[in-house]
């Protein structure tokens, strides 16, 4: 699977905003729909291209907040959608 930002650690900073990089170059727009799965559960967040206009990103919406909150300290990897998919996958290793 094709990476779009290289895996982060959540911090308390993330629950606000979460700002990355596109490193795929998949996401296109300026306002995005992310439904995001892990395999178990889908979350659908708010997604904005930056005003920096350098394939940055980033998700600011009460969904994402609630995402976070219980996964600080988590590392986190966001996927390309693959063909035929409308979801983009998530890994999310929770902290030791």
């Amino acid at each position: 699977m094709e990476v779009i930002m290289d895996e982060v650690n959540l911090e308390a900073r993330h629950v606000l905003r979460w700002k990355f990089r596109d490193h795929s170059r998949t996401l296109s727009g300026r306002r995005i729909d992310l439904t995001v799965t892990d395999g178990n559960e889908r979350w659908q967040f708010e997604c904005c291209r930056s005003e920096e206009g350098d394939n940055t990103y980033y998700i600011r919406c009460p969904a994402w907040s609630d995402f976070v909150r219980p996964r600080i300290h988590a590392r986190l990897t966001l996927y390309a959608k693959q063909a035929n998919e409308n979801f983009h996958r998530v890994r999310v290793i929770p902290r030791d």
